[in-house]
């Protein structure tokens, strides 16, 4: 029931019982003054009624100047706030190239009782023709090429030994996959990048292993640490990459002594180094710093942090 049907019931109530007991007991002049009684009821509802409106309208215009919904205003939503990412990010960048470059594959499958298959990508400079770049291409052919020699190697030697040992055949095929990036490359330098896929009997998914080159044209071999940086630049290299790690991610993956000994200043926690014209890139492995749910996160630290630990002219005399 509403507030209105109550006070209609409660207004007329009386006035109708009344107009009952006139109609038996009283004269049609009686009759006729209940029924008065009744119309003036239903009147002063009609007053109650709009004068209450009026006043609601009334009251709405000098607040407002003109008349409104009389339902709330819902108040404006929080502005979200930023979100850390919780899972390693890849710098989907390369620069300028002064190469062009050519796929070469190797493509082998092994079907015994520790069955195998390869899958190798590698990078040759097309149409090379100085000797400093027909050198690399020997270079780089020859590494790859031994990469899948010394897999094989280690595959049938363990298929030898499961005969012997009568052992069944792994629920899983062992792989090698090799993939590369160049990041960079100009007259004295190439910077590119090779990813090892390593699946093997025990592991419950494939790893990636990186490597990274930086190869010197000029000198006609890989550049090493102490060809680029002075002593002590892992201090800096390993100060940034943790405040950066820091402040850039989430870290639900790690814990604060994992993440310490991932980026602690050792040559094996950055051997994974590239030269790019923003700074040098680093590569971090896989559960280096993290959990795999956390992925393999890359960082630029900029020239501007590293000129107190480059050598003198190192990057002129790699035209960066």
């Amino acid at each position: 029931m509403t507030k209105l049907d109550a006070h209609w019931g409660a207004t007329t109530a009386p006035c109708v019982a009344s107009h009952i007991v006139c109609s038996a007991r009283e004269s049609q002049s009686s009759g006729m003054r209940c029924l008065q009684l009744a119309l003036l009821g239903l009147f002063s509802i009609g007053l109650v009624v709009c004068g209450g409106s009026s006043r609601a309208v009334q009251r709405t215009v000098r607040d407002n100047g003109a008349p409104t919904d009389s339902k709330p205003t819902p108040s404006p939503l929080a502005s979200p706030t930023s979100v850390k990412p919780s899972q390693a990010e890849q710098i989907d960048k390369t620069w300028s190239s002064e190469f062009q470059f050519e796929t070469k594959t190797i493509n082998q499958k092994h079907e015994g009782l520790r069955a195998y298959e390869i899958s190798v990508d590698y990078p040759q400079i097309a149409h090379a023709r100085m000797t400093s770049t027909k050198q690399f291409n020997r270079w780089i052919r020859k590494k790859i090429r031994g990469y899948v020699t010394q897999f094989k190697g280690l595959e049938q030697s363990a298929e030898i030994h499961d005969k012997r040992k009568r052992l069944s055949k792994p629920g899983i095929d062992e792989s090698l996959r090799i993939g590369y990036r160049v990041y960079y490359s100009n007259n004295r330098l190439l910077s590119l990048r090779l990813t090892h896929t390593v699946m093997a009997l025990g592991q419950m998914h494939p790893i990636d292993y990186y490597e990274t080159i930086n190869y010197d044209f000029k000198r006609g071999r890989e550049l090493q640490p102490s060809d680029v940086f002075m002593p002590g630049y892992l201090r800096t290299l390993s100060r940034f990459c943790r405040d950066q790690l820091k402040e850039r991610y989430d870290l639900n993956y790690t814990t604060d002594d994992w993440l310490k000994g991932g980026t602690a200043p050792k040559a094996d926690n950055f051997k994974n180094w590239n030269i790019v014209p923003d700074g040098i890139l680093i590569s971090f492995e896989d559960y280096q710093i993290a959990s795999h749910a956390f992925g393999q996160a890359e960082l630029i630290i900029p020239y501007s942090v590293l000129k107190n630990v480059l050598r003198p002219n190192s990057a002129k005399d790699l035209d960066l």
